[in-house]
């Protein structure tokens, strides 16, 4: 236990690292992994690209929505307006009388 482990990255062999495997092997093995990282990175892009198309396709879509409540709010407003100026009009109509104010209109 009282032995120390001493990691030295260098090494023995001076940095140089024999490989078991042949240079094809390894050419090979790399290339595929750089050929998947990229299909990775592609499909990734498409992903990211569709999600973006969605939320502006989302903010448009809400935008429009909010433009026609806005709208129909207003025209609320309007016909509530419209609707209390015949409501007071058909209350002075009764407090003067039905007959007096359909015969002063001749």
């Amino acid at each position: 236990m009282d032995k120390e482990f001493c990691m030295d990255a260098t090494g023995s062999n001076d940095g140089k690292v024999a490989y078991k495997s042949p240079r094809w092997v390894q050419a090979w093995f790399l290339g595929r992994s750089r050929d998947r990282w990229k299909q990775k990175y592609r499909e990734l892009k498409v992903a990211a690209k569709r999600l973006q198309n969605r939320v502006n396709d989302v903010t448009k879509s809400r935008a429009e929505w909010r433009e026609e409540a806005e709208e129909l709010s207003r025209r609320v407003q309007e016909l509530e307006a419209q609707n209390a100026v015949l409501h007071e009009q058909t209350a002075a109509l009764k407090k003067g009388g039905r007959g007096a104010g359909s015969r002063s209109g001749r």
